[in-house]
Parts: structure tokens; sequence; C-alpha cells
């Protein structure tokens, strides 16, 4: 009787070894031997679901950029949801959710994002979770922009700066202010 798990999980597994790796020890350090001893599979098996590492440390950026929209999209819903018709609390937890999901992986994002090569080129989800919102707002006539696809990436691009660990600059509780503002500002409300 033949033991096999799932595609999904096994895929799944790999992701997670290689994000373990690349933590301990950079992506550069980190072998598809490496990969594949600690996800307990061979590199046949790794071939099945990535033509290589480079497709690897798109799909674990992928998989990054999609926990932060989710973060951000849930945040804006929770508002939502508890009955809030104050579009700039909507904005303001997005924003917040951003920022703390930033800080929570942050040397992830770092190791990914800075010293990884490949990067997708595909818009990045936050956006898309962004312009939805500011769209909505806009459809909703509580939000005055003409434009919500570039005003999300323009707010997104100021979001970057809470990945400034280390590098000084305003405390967090003044930059997530400062967020909030200017994505407010964007989007026609004081």
């Amino acid at each position: 009787m033949t033991r096999t798990k799932p595609a999904e999980q096994r895929r799944a597994e790999l992701l997670e070894a290689a994000r373990a790796l690349f933590l301990a020890k950079g992506v550069a350090a980190t072998s598809l031997d490496d990969i594949t001893q600690r996800a307990g599979v061979s590199k046949g098996l790794f071939y099945l679901y990535f033509a290589s590492k480079e497709d690897l440390v798109l799909a674990l950026q992928e998989q990054f950029s999609g926990e932060v929209a989710a973060r951000m999209a849930t945040a804006a819903a929770v508002q939502a949801k508890v009955g809030q018709t104050d579009w700039s609390a909507r904005l303001d937890a997005c924003v917040r959710a951003g920022f703390e999901c930033y800080r929570e992986l942050h040397d992830l994002h770092e190791v990914l994002f800075h010293h990884a090569h490949p990067v997708r080129s595909d818009p990045p989800l936050a956006t898309l979770v962004i312009r939805d919102l500011l769209a909505a707002g806009v459809a909703a006539g509580a939000l005055d922009l003409s434009d919500p696809e570039s005003t999300a990436v323009l707010c997104y691009a100021s979001m970057h700066a809470f990945d400034l660990r280390g590098h000084g600059g305003p405390d967090d509780a003044r930059l997530i202010r400062a967020a909030q503002q200017l994505v407010r500002r964007a989007a026609g409300l004081p």
C-alpha cells in the first residue's frame, strides 16, 4: 500500500521547508538538497511542483503577498460588517493591518524581496485590495478620487515605509498615523 500525500499538501510542505531554511540560512545559501531533505521528498518530486529554486521563491513571494492582502481585506471587511459606514475607519484598518503584517513578517519580507533575485512583475495583491476598497468607496459616493487603481499603487508604495525597521525615522505609532492620513487624503477624505 503506497502512502502518498495530496499534491496541495506536498507543495505546502515544500514551501514551508524553503521558508524556514531561507529564514535560517538565506536564499543563496539554501540548496535544493536542503529543501528536499527538510520536506522529506526527492528532487524528482520537487520538480513536479516547481521548475526551479527561483520558481519556488516566486511562489513564496506570491504566498507572502497573498497573506498581506488577505489581512488587509479582512480588516476592512470587519469594519464594514460591524456596520461601520465611516470609510476613514475602513481605510485606517486596512493600513494598520498592512503595517502589522509587515512588522510580523519583516524577516521573511527581507529574505524574499531584498535577498532573492526573482520578483514577480504582477501588481502586488495588496494593491488590488486597496484599489477595490477605494473603488467601492467611490461607488458608494463616500470617496472622491478619479483613479482608484493609480491611487492604490501610490498608497501601497507609501506602505513600504513599514519595512524600514532599524533604519531610524518615526516610531511605529507616528508611522501608522501618517500612512493612514496619507491614504485618507488620497481618497479625498479629511
